[in-house]
């Protein structure tokens, strides 16, 4: 009779601690108690929400026992599936979220792991598949969304320094590299004019030649850096529109 109330107590403090977020003490006090009963590592739930708790702790050791338990219970409850996924969404982990997801009936969420993920076609698949007609016309309406090419903006400064930049949207660095060009180009010419050949050398290989390759540089750069504040304008907007329920249930975790 003495066993059974030690474990219940062990259990209890350990789930409590966890119903606490108190994750730091929670998976100590599952280790204690697995330590003495390692028969109950087989519990799904138990398992898990140790698991969880280490994750919060200590993400690496957390990952590892993720992995151990898919081994030790393949046949793992989608419910507990859908529990780890959110730990992985919370901590930036979208493509481990995603595969768990796949084996759940979350697809909403999943559907929106896949947008975090940089996947708006995986996305499109899978609201087409649960009848979401309003988000896939959004995806749609952003997957056929101009967006600047990097190429366009690195041959633009190639041609014209600056020019580039200004293609992809950032005139301020597009005019300066211009006129650093410009100048360097200048001093260039001087010293050839006056025939000091030695100077002009010099002005090209430490001033003209680093503008010139920075100009291509940050024209791609800028390209990038446009593309990803247009996505990034477009996701929020769709995910307080679409989302906020998912959100409301992350802030309540």
């Amino acid at each position: 009779m003495l066993i059974p109330l030690l474990l219940f107590t062990q259990f209890s403090l350990a789930d409590s601690l966890y119903a606490h977020n108190l994750f730091d003490i929670a998976y100590i006090e599952y280790e204690r108690a697995f330590f003495f009963y390692p028969e109950l590592e087989s519990d799904p739930q138990k398992r898990v929400k140790y698991a969880i708790s280490l994750f919060h702790s200590n993400q690496y050791r957390g990952i590892r026992e993720f992995h151990s338990i898919f081994n030790d219970l393949p046949d793992l409850n989608p419910e507990f599936k859908v529990e780890m996924a959110w730990c992985y969404l919370d901590s930036g982990h979208f493509y481990e979220a995603s595969e768990l997801l796949i084996h759940t009936k979350e697809k909403k969420l999943l559907g929106f792991t896949y947008l975090l993920d940089n996947r708006p076609y995986s996305a499109r698949e899978i609201f087409v598949s649960i009848e979401e007609e309003a988000i896939v016309d959004q995806i749609n309406s952003y997957l056929n969304q101009p967006r600047k090419s990097l190429k366009t903006a690195a041959l633009l400064s190639l041609i014209c320094p600056g020019t580039g930049e200004i293609y992809a949207g950032n005139t301020h660095l597009g005019i300066r590299d211009f006129l650093l060009n410009l100048g360097s180009g200048y001093l260039i010419y001087n010293a050839v004019k006056k025939k000091k050949y030695v100077d002009a050398v010099l002005v090209f290989s430490f001033l003209f030649n680093r503008f010139y390759l920075g100009s291509i540089h940050n024209a791609q750069v800028s390209a990038e850096e446009t593309n990803e504040k247009s996505k990034q304008i477009w996701f929020n907007q769709m995910e307080n529109k679409y989302f906020e329920d998912l959100n409301q249930k992350t802030l309540s975790r």
